[in-house]
């Protein structure tokens, strides 16, 4: 070969090494179609009550441009505080999902719906069958009580079409029908992986005494074992269905101290001689704890046939 064939074909190899070069730096420097389309990272928002509403808690997912509501607070004033919220926001309420049946869950959502109108309200199929059994019950009875605390009327909620959900293309997911403080299983909690985020619902109560008068034995062991399937997602974040500070840390040494205090009640149940007795031994482990009607009426209940402690 000759010194100028050695020479062109040197150049020419030189030049595609080149432009090799030139073309891996631009598609690393471009953005690549999985980053163009990652989903946006969502946030949370909680919307809490005080103790006449047993500090429960309703939470926004919000997007940037849309909004998810999971649960909907019990007494109207809280519930239409918490539509102001969702529309300050400025984001479209996609969906209220409730977490179960019991109506310190459900009460708000006829004031959300007034505010939002044609807003779909989901239960699971399961959740649903319980409260078309007993929502119109429960809350007539708390409106006969109380009319000017809650809504005229309730909602019509249907059932869930997936467990999978999408707040601005994102996905959450419904993990259905946990045995939490409802008897029959028809607690659910949502889980949104990318913020690693758990709202738990009535599995977990956070320094407020848990609702035990629809529980038993059985059931709370199953509660405590919905704890620990909540575990093995291993959150970062776990929202209770109740607070007692609604701005406090939702860390998920929750579930730990929730598991702690369903094994302690089963304990003291079987060492104290009466209802009076086992709800001073709750109070005397669980001092700064709200709500301790909750727990007067769950020692009731655990002794059944006793009168209350402290009536």
């Amino acid at each position: 070969m000759s010194t100028t064939r050695r020479v062109v074909q040197a150049t020419r190899i030189t030049s595609l090494a080149a432009l090799s070069v030139t073309i891996a730096l631009a598609l690393l420097e471009r953005p690549t179609a999985a980053s163009a389309t990652t989903a946006p990272t969502l946030r949370i928002e909680e919307v809490g009550a005080d103790s006449t509403a047993f500090d429960v808690v309703a939470t926004i997912v919000t997007g940037p441009k849309e909004a998810l509501l999971w649960d909907a607070q019990y007494h109207l004033t809280d519930a239409k505080r918490l539509a102001d919220r969702i529309a300050a926001s400025g984001k479209h309420l996609t969906a209220i999902v409730l977490s179960h049946p019991d109506h310190d869950h459900f009460a708000g959502a006829a004031a959300i719906v007034e505010r939002f109108p044609g807003t779909p309200v989901y239960m699971t199929a399961k959740a649903l069958e319980e409260y078309k059994r007993t929502a119109a019950r429960d809350f007539n009875n708390e409106k006969s009580r109380a009319p000017q605390m809650l809504p005229d009327s309730i909602v019509t909620p249907v059932a869930l079409p997936s467990m999978e959900l999408k707040v601005d293309g994102e996905k959450v997911e419904v993990i259905p029908d946990l045995t939490g403080d409802v008897i029959s299983g028809v607690n659910s909690v949502l889980w949104i992986p990318s913020i690693s985020t758990v709202l738990a619902g009535d599995v977990i109560f956070n320094h407020v005494h848990a609702w035990l008068g629809s529980s038993d034995t059985t059931s709370r062991a199953a509660w405590r074992a919905s704890i620990k399937r909540i575990a093995a997602l291993h959150p970062k974040v776990v929202v209770a269905g109740h607070k007692k500070d609604v701005s406090a840390p939702d860390t998920p040494d929750v579930l730990d101290a929730m598991d702690r205090y369903l094994a302690d009640f089963d304990s003291l149940r079987k060492t104290s001689a009466d209802a009076p007795s086992l709800y001073q031994a709750m109070q005397a482990k669980y001092p700064d704890y709200a709500v301790s009607n909750l727990l007067r009426y769950a020692a009731m209940l655990a002794f059944r046939g006793a009168k209350p402690p402290g009536t």
